[in-house]
């Protein structure tokens, strides 16, 4: 018998933690590429999506973080505004952002955050703003605090909230009919 985390969940401390949804088969075989073949183009990629090989995950935050930084100045340059679709982790390309961000001297007031992640319970409620778990208080201290006078609105920053999470299509959307970029 093969050992693998799916036939080994039942009777674990994570036997109810995974989605009952999940396509365990599909996973494994997205997880099952040997690492020379993880850049090979799969038929199912956007075609503009390309890899970028990183040796380290200082590398990786480094290169991410210009990129982030870059798009924010671009869509500032093209007075354009920018809706950013934004995970939680990992934190290391932020303090890339701000720093390239505050170099260039970049106002973020064009700039609409969204917020994929947050932790909550089976009915949807989420730790308050201020918790030190919560991933909106992870945002505000690596990104947007950071970020000192340059940074995005209070008003423009959306968390994966029950209340807030609904009603991401509808916002995103309005800011697309006024020509914002939507970078996930």
């Amino acid at each position: 018998m093969r050992i693998d985390l799916r036939n080994t969940l039942s009777g674990s401390l994570l036997e109810d933690f995974f989605p009952a949804g999940w396509n365990w088969e599909r996973i494994e075989a997205c997880c099952s590429h040997p690492p020379e073949a993880i850049v090979e183009r799969q038929p199912w990629w956007h075609p503009q999506f390309e890899p970028i090989p990183c040796e380290t995950l200082h590398d990786f935050n480094v290169m991410l973080g210009h990129e982030i930084a870059l798009r924010i100045c671009e869509a500032r340059e093209a007075g354009r505004k920018l809706a950013l679709i934004l995970p939680v982790g990992p934190m290391g390309m932020y303090r890339w952002a701000v720093y390239f961000l505050q170099q260039w001297q970049v106002p973020c007031d064009h700039v609409y955050g969204f917020n994929m992640d947050e932790w909550s319970d089976a009915e949807g409620n989420t730790l308050p703003p201020d918790h030190p778990g919560s991933f909106r208080n992870a945002m505000e201290q690596a990104f947007y605090g950071p970020l000192g006078e340059l940074t995005v609105p209070p008003g423009q920053r959306h968390f994966a909230t029950r209340e807030t999470l609904p009603t991401y299509p509808e916002r995103i959307a309005a800011l697309k009919a006024q020509g914002a970029q939507l970078i996930v």
